[in-house]
C-alpha cells in the first residue's frame, strides 16, 4: 500500500497539532460548561483531533455541528422537563462510551478516507452522524413537554420517556436533526442536491426509527420497585432496579452504536440501489 504523499513530517506537525490543540480547546470548554464528563473529555479528545487533523474543516463542520447543538438541546430540554431525565439511563453530559458510540464510526471512516480517498465514505460519514443526530434531537424535542407518546411497534400508547416510544414531535426532531447534518456537510456535496438531501434525510430518520426499534425489542430495560415505572436506570426512586425485558448487554450506548451503523448501512444500500 502506497501512503499519500502529504503524509511528511511537515503534515504530522502541522495538522496534527492545529488538529488536536482545537480538539483541546473544545474540549475544555465542553467540560466547563458540563457538555462531557472527564471520561468524555479525554474520548473527545483523541476523536475530534483525528478528525480534526485528518480530515479538515471538510470533516470537522458536520461532527461539530451534532456534538454543540446536540449538547445545547440537551441543556435546554433538561430545565423544561427535568423529570423526564428518571427514565434515561444517562443525562446530557456524555462520557467516553457516549462519544465513542456516537462519532466512533465516524473516527474510522475518517482514517480509512485518508488513507484510500473516496467520496462515498463522506456519505457514508454525514449518514452515520445524521441518525445519531436524528435520534438525539427526536429524545430532545420529543421530551421537551409532556405530549402523546406511542410504542413504535404497535402505536398504543405509553408513558413518555420509555424507550420505544416515539411521538409526532420526536419525528419532527428527527427530521430537522437530520437536516441539520444535511446542511453541515453541503458545501462538500458531490450528488445533485435533490438526491443528497434524499438520501442523507432518510438514512438519518431511518436510523432514529430503527433505535426506538432497538429500545422497543432489545434493549435492556428495568422496573423499579418503588413506583413500578419501566427505566433504562439501574437505580430508581433511590432503590435498586429489578431487570424487567431486553438483552442485559445491550443499553443504550449499544443502541445508539447500532443507530449510527444502521444509518452507515442504509445509504450504502441505496446508492448502490440507485447506480
Amino acid at each position: 500500500m502506497q501512503i499519500p504523499s502529504i503524509l511528511s513530517n511537515e503534515f504530522l506537525f502541522n495538522h496534527l497539532l492545529l488538529g488536536f490543540s482545537i480538539a483541546f480547546i473544545i474540549v475544555f470548554l465542553s467540560y466547563k460548561v458540563k457538555f462531557l464528563t472527564l471520561s468524555g473529555s479525554v474520548a473527545t479528545f483523541f476523536l475530534a483531533g483525528t478528525i480534526f487533523s485528518l480530515g479538515g474543516i471538510k470533516w470537522s463542520v458536520p461532527i461539530l455541528t451534532f456534538f454543540i447543538l446536540s449538547s445545547i438541546l440537551s441543556k435546554l430540554r433538561k430545565k423544561k422537563n427535568a423529570e423526564i431525565e428518571l427514565f434515561f439511563e444517562k443525562s446530557g453530559v456524555r462520557d467516553y462510551f457516549q462519544v465513542l458510540a456516537n462519532g466512533g464510526i465516524g473516527g474510522v471512516l475518517v482514517i480509512w478516507n485518508f488513507i484510500s480517498p473516496n467520496e462515498l465514505f463522506y456519505l457514508i460519514y454525514l449518514s452515520s452522524l445524521a441518525a445519531v443526530c436524528a435520534d438525539t434531537w427526536a429524545t430532545e424535542i420529543g421530551t421537551w413537554k409532556r405530549t402523546a407518546t406511542y410504542n413504535v411497534l404497535n402505536f398504543k400508547p405509553i408513558e413518555q420517556g420509555v424507550s420505544g416510544g416515539i411521538s409526532v414531535i420526536g419525528t419532527f426532531g428527527a427530521l430537522l436533526g437530520s437536516l441539520a447534518i444535511c446542511f453541515s456537510g453541503i458545501f462538500w456535496n458531490s450528488l445533485p442536491i435533490t438526491q443528497y438531501f434524499l438520501l442523507i434525510t432518510f438514512s438519518g430518520i431511518f436510523g432514529s426509527f430503527f433505535d426506538s426499534f432497538l429500545g422497543a425489542t432489545v434493549q435492556a430495560q428495568s422496573k423499579c420497585n418503588i413506583c413500578s415505572k419501566i427505566t433504562e436506570r439501574d437505580i430508581h426512586c433511590g432503590k435498586e432496579t429489578n431487570y424487567h425485558s431486553g438483552l442485559r448487554w445491550i443499553n443504550n450506548d449499544m443502541v445508539n452504536f447500532l443507530s449510527s451503523a444502521s444509518g452507515a448501512l442504509v445509504i450504502i444500500l441505496l446508492i448502490k440501489i440507485l447506480n
